[in-house]
């Protein structure tokens, strides 16, 4: 396949009451992007912390309790609808319970009832500190009918040896579920998103939170973002790197259609090839340094 409609969310927090109107709410979400065409729907990381916004003001500890008790029925919801509607879904985030701790996972649902998962792997200071989570340790390299496909949650893609990791795996597709409260940290993921899809040539897709909550929340009570697809700012597509973008903080799907042909085109005959470029000699240098350091 070339091509694929994409709907990725700017998931708007708002006064919900009850679990039923959570996945209510949800579920329209996901019909409205359907009917649009949508083939893969992606939602933000920490979707599923809505969950808190009518309870009673928690701990992060009790928090990440609470939310893994929504594990079987997150995991239900989303295989459902991935199968009703005959799309792929990226369900945001979900924090639940591990072996080793809680994590900050990330699942994608195909219709045919395959799960394909993602740990954050790099956690922000207060993810660590004060929701106590545990990193991932592995990159999943995801298989589809458009090519192989990687999950970098918001601070993942941040780093620029995961992103060149995941290049160098083949993905052209990197899906990018973010949770950000602030113009700083919506513009850390936003620039980096773009800087990832110019260095490796391939696709970005960015997700988020937006809006705010009646009473705050210690664990999520505004978001920040506009939502985009992003591509190598070169031939054949756009000088700006984007192929549509949301409209600032407002309630919304953003709707576009990515042409992996276009993606190929651009390997082979970009003005530039960052992809291909990168020298080795970054690596021999690092082995320098630690030699010399010990």
């Amino acid at each position: 396949m070339q091509t694929l409609t994409v709907a990725t969310a700017q998931y708007g927090l708002q006064d919900v009451q009850s679990d039923a109107a959570f996945w209510s709410r949800l579920g329209k979400k996901l019909r409205e992007a359907a009917d649009r065409g949508a083939k893969l729907i992606i939602f933000p990381e920490y979707v599923t912390a809505h969950l808190l916004s009518y309870q009673q003001v928690m701990t992060h500890e009790e928090a990440c309790s609470h939310l893994d008790t929504y594990t079987n029925a997150y995991i239900t919801f989303f295989q459902r609808y991935s199968r009703e509607l005959n799309v792929i879904i990226l369900g945001g985030t979900h924090i639940c319970r591990e072996e080793q701790g809680f994590v900050n996972k990330a699942i994608l649902f195909f219709p045919d009832g395959r799960m394909e998962e993602q740990n954050k792997l790099h956690l922000t200071p207060e993810e660590r500190n004060r929701w106590s989570l545990v990193e991932g340790d592995k990159l999943n390299i995801i298989e589809t009918q458009w090519g192989r496909w990687a999950i970098l949650t918001c601070y993942d893609i941040e780093f620029p040896e995961l992103a060149r990791l995941a290049a160098e795996s083949g993905v052209e597709l990197v899906l990018c579920p973010s949770y950000t409260d602030t113009a700083f940290g919506y513009h850390r993921v936003r620039y980096c998103c773009q800087a990832r899809a110019i260095e490796n040539q391939f696709f970005v897709v960015l997700s988020g939170m937006v809006g705010s909550l009646p009473e705050d929340r210690p664990q999520v009570d505004q978001g920040y973002c506009q939502a985009g697809l992003f591509t190598p700012c070169d031939t054949p597509f756009s000088e700006a790197g984007i192929i549509r973008a949301g409209e600032l903080n407002q309630d919304m799907f953003v709707i576009a259609e990515l042409d992996f042909a276009k993606l190929h085109e651009n390997r082979k005959q970009g003005v530039v090839a960052p992809f291909y470029d990168r020298r080795r000699l970054y690596k021999r240098e690092l082995r320098k340094i630690r030699i010399e350091e010990c």
